[in-house]
């Protein structure tokens, strides 16, 4: 018997009412983050970076998609800011120290001031997060779902940026026009953070 067709999720603007189903996404989907596990010291701190940051940052100043309950991005628009509200970064710290100590709390730090610093001056577009679910990798949702943000961009004719902190993603953002800069310059021991450029596309 034939298997059904795949049947890619619709995918729409993340509300404020989304942010748990996002964040749940997206601590999935980063659960083997390299960056992230050698920065906390392990995985149980990812679920509370996306709980805090989701809603009172991203989707607060910046937006996102979300597509079912199999993909979501997280994007900060020109003139937006990445800072936690005090009891967000202080809950944050809480579980980073308890998962990996004095030493996550440092990695965590020293790995914000670098790539704080290494953003583009000009303006642009910030692709903070994009995760597919276990299950639902392998079928093109991570594609689509960021150019759903890359349109907006364009829309307005300007680049955007990431970085990438998964080697295997590369060929992804590449196919979608990112360009490959230098890697981030973080503490000894960190595994490479790839900074991403994508200028704004030429019309078709």
């Amino acid at each position: 018997m034939a298997s059904e067709p795949y049947a890619s999720p619709d995918i729409r603007k993340a509300t404020i009412e989304d942010a748990p189903a996002v964040a749940d996404i997206l601590t999935e989907a980063f659960a083997d983050d390299p960056i992230m596990n050698w920065m906390f010291g392990g995985p149980r701190p990812i679920g509370q970076l996306f709980k805090e940051m989701t809603g009172d940052v991203y989707l607060a100043q910046g937006f996102g998609h979300i597509a079912g309950d199999g993909a979501a991005t997280l994007w900060l628009p020109p003139g937006g800011s990445e800072k936690l509200p005090f009891m967000n970064e202080v809950r944050l710290a809480a579980s980073m120290f308890r998962s990996g100590g004095f030493g996550a709390l440092y990695r965590a730090r020293e790995t914000a001031r670098v790539m704080e610093a290494s953003h583009p001056k000009h303006t642009h577009y910030y692709l903070f997060s994009v995760g597919v679910r276990k299950t639902m990798q392998g079928k093109g949702l991570g594609g689509k779902i960021i150019r759903e943000g890359l349109k907006q961009a364009d829309s307005e004719e300007i680049g955007a940026y990431l970085e990438n902190s998964n080697p295997r993603n590369t060929p992804l953002y590449e196919r979608l026009g990112f360009e490959a800069r230098a890697p981030l310059a973080l503490p000894d021991g960190a595994p490479p953070l790839l900074a991403m450029w994508r200028p704004v596309a030429s019309p078709s």
